[in-house]
């Protein structure tokens, strides 16, 4: 059987910035007590480090290609969100959700 190639489908084109930041951010959490989060903090710090890839676009801006199946990036968003305490939250968007939700489904029973 021939090797097969497989890309991660999620794709994310970072400045070098925020990729120093995403790193940082799992190297804080390869601290933390939690035993499962430290893990993935680690494996997925070394996953970037291995495979992301620094490009350049035509008018010279650098940046890091980087790459995650769909179940890292759903835990690269969940440490994210962990780690964004600082921000205040002017609105209850858990409120606008399941407004919208009852409207969505108002509209497809009138759809139906």
């Amino acid at each position: 059987m021939p090797y097969q190639k497989r890309i991660p489908p999620v794709k994310v084109d970072l400045s070098i910035e925020k990729f120093n930041y995403l790193v940082e951010m799992l190297t804080r959490y390869e601290t933390t007590d939690n035993e499962r989060i430290k893990e993935l903090a680690t494996k997925l710090k070394e996953k970037l480090l291995r495979y992301s890839i620094p490009r350049v676009t035509e008018e010279q801006e650098e940046f890091v290609d980087v790459r995650f199946y769909p179940n890292e990036a759903s835990e690269i968003i969940y440490m994210l969100v962990a780690n964004a305490e600082d921000i205040q939250i002017e609105t209850n968007y858990y409120e606008v959700l399941l407004k919208v939700r009852e409207k969505q489904k108002e509209a497809s029973q009138n759809n139906d």
